[in-house]
């Protein structure tokens, strides 16, 4: 499991890239409302506010000054799952990312960590430390994970404007959905072909 969020600097050299053109990134099937979409028809969905390929907070192809370190917000679990891809990694499991979560002492780390507030803050710059060594796993932004909950997939770890308690309630979104505090983590597995087909579905 990743220590930090991804970035804002990091999810850039993804977009500069072109991530977003080189399909071999983007694996899973496009799948909106319960029906499969074209590449063409999928891939459209996923601009900055300025229409350019990025995430929704961005504009212009960038991230706003003076945010390079804090977590990219506003992607959906497609384009997390192919930022992931492109450097070798990929979301985690819900099993893994709790289990690395620590959400068992849910009262001591989110007290250190960034929920409840006003705004994202830098990656690492709250001390909410998970049992692993990971920071920000409670707050910051929320965290997709591979796992499946109908047409929806897991979303996790609640985000600087949600209550507390979200940081140990399970959460499920369209994976178009692109809130502002939807971010992610990757995670890379010793032998992913040896995971137990029931932890990844």
């Amino acid at each position: 499991m990743d220590k930090f969020e991804v970035t804002n600097r990091q999810f850039k050299q993804f977009v500069d890239g072109d991530g977003y053109r080189k399909r071999e990134y983007w694996k899973p099937e496009f799948t909106k409302d319960g029906r499969v979409v074209s590449w063409e028809e999928g891939i459209r969905e996923f601009v900055d506010a300025t229409g350019r390929p990025g995430p929704r907070t961005w504009a212009l192809g960038a991230y706003p000054d003076g945010q390079e370190n804090f977590p990219v917000g506003g992607v959906s679990w497609y384009e997390a799952a192919a930022y992931c891809e492109s450097v070798g990694r990929t979301l985690p499991t819900l099993f893994h990312w709790c289990q690395a979560a620590g959400v068992q002492a849910l009262d001591y780390i989110i007290q250190l960590s960034n929920i409840g507030s006003r705004s994202p803050a830098p990656v690492g710059s709250h001390q909410g430390l998970s049992p692993y060594g990971s920071y920000d796993m409670a707050g910051n932004v929320k965290e997709w994970c591979w796992n499946s909950a109908g047409n929806q997939r897991f979303i996790l770890g609640g985000a600087w404007n949600e209550p507390g308690y979200m940081f140990g309630d399970p959460d499920a979104r369209s994976p178009f959905d692109r809130s502002p505090a939807n971010g992610f983590r990757c995670a890379k597995y010793d032998d992913p072909q040896s995971l137990p087909a029931p932890l990844t579905g």
